[in-house]
């Protein structure tokens, strides 16, 4: 089997179950504190027409007034079969943002028949879903008219665009996140939204092919060494610690390979560390350039949404992303250059200006 190949099954495969933990009981109905009109600190329930269709998201404002540039701002996308409320409730991004006084928006994907399956799951179009799902069953009230899959880069357009207008947000600072299916479809992202996010940061999944970005931007991925997804297309028990065994094993070097060639990284210029419980292997950015990417493997993690309890390293994916992403802020020269200030017009109805003229990072809409 090509390496190729196997990454495109193996990510297929990661995508195919969110493997969040669950909770005991039926979680309590979450308090909105505000479905329109201006936010508030707290969770605000928002819906969005993107292409005739009612989208639905949630934005966690912090009680901390932002600094004078805006606050960060970051999207956290849920696996298959989850929701923003699930993902709000279990991936530590409302608590960073209250540590950090960032805002977190937590969208939720559309529901699809899965052909291998028969289920109805909810699934971000990561640039594989046409081949994955019945495109002749549509979510009720789905427009006839509407791409379909779900043209999911335009919603997370239309989301910026809005909470970019509502809330002092620094332009310099937008990022997404996200696990399994969200993770491949945050790596989609970080290639077709380069000049909108800063960083990106996911667990469980990743790029599903080389796409080179119009910005190589700064991309944390993680994995856990017990995830069954993965195991099931090795002949191991358990993936590797060891960072020469880590490079060697044929489909995680074909993952690592695909986003250093996306990065346009040099595949011998790196440096591991070996932690308790976890590897870590980062590539710097090339001379002049921006891109860098970091990789950890984690010990004894399944395919599941590290938090921090349920694997021996303590790892948790919105702490050490959080700190990855105050680490990797977008450039001055490229964040005025950015689309932020271009979907904000389009928001607000202004018909779009040069990227050139677009407002400074960190002013308020």
């Amino acid at each position: 089997m090509s390496p190729r190949l196997a990454l495109a099954l193996i990510l297929a495969a990661l995508a195919a179950v969110a493997g969040a933990p669950s909770s005991a009981g039926a979680a309590e109905p979450l308090e909105c504190v505000t479905r329109s009109g201006a936010y508030e600190p707290g969770v605000n329930c928002r819906t969005i027409e993107v292409d005739g269709a009612a989208r639905r998201y949630l934005v966690y404002v912090p009680a901390t007034r932002p600094p004078a540039t805006g606050a960060p701002l970051v999207f956290m996308f849920h696996g298959s079969s989850g929701d923003g409320e699930r993902f709000l409730r279990i991936s530590g991004w409302r608590e960073q943002a209250d540590a950090a006084g960032l805002v977190a928006v937590f969208p939720t994907g559309l529901r699809y028949r899965m052909l291998d399956s028969g289920r109805r799951v909810t699934k971000w179009n990561d640039g594989a879903l046409r081949r994955q799902v019945d495109l002749g069953e549509r979510p009720a009230g789905y427009p006839e008219s509407a791409p379909f899959p779900a043209n999911d880069v335009g919603f997370v357009d239309a989301m910026v665009g809005e909470v970019a207008s509502a809330l002092p947000i620094d332009h310099a600072r937008v990022y997404a996140s996200g696990f399994s299916n969200g993770a491949n479809f945050t790596a989609r992202l970080a290639a077709e939204r380069s000049t909108l996010f800063a960083a990106a940061g996911f667990t469980a999944g990743g790029l599903q092919a080389v796409r080179t970005p119009e910005r190589a931007i700064p991309i944390s991925m993680a994995l856990g060494s017990r995830d069954d997804r993965v195991l099931a297309r090795t002949d191991l028990t358990e993936l590797p610690l060891d960072p020469v065994a880590i490079l060697s094993q044929p489909v995680i070097g074909a993952a690592l390979d695909t986003h250093l060639q996306a990065l346009r990284l040099d595949p011998g210029d790196f440096s591991a560390r070996t932690l308790a419980h976890r590897t870590e292997l980062q590539w710097p950015p090339r001379p002049a350039g921006e891109g860098r990417f970091r990789f950890t493997m984690i010990e004894g993690l399944g395919h599941k949404y590290p938090n921090g309890r349920n694997n021996p390293a303590h790892f948790a994916a919105a702490r050490a992303f959080r700190s990855f992403f105050e680490a990797n802020p977008m450039p001055a020269e490229a964040a005025r250059n950015g689309i932020i200030a271009i979907l904000i017009g389009l928001h607000q109805g202004r018909p779009p200006v040069p990227a050139a003229q677009a407002s400074q990072p960190g002013a308020a809409a």
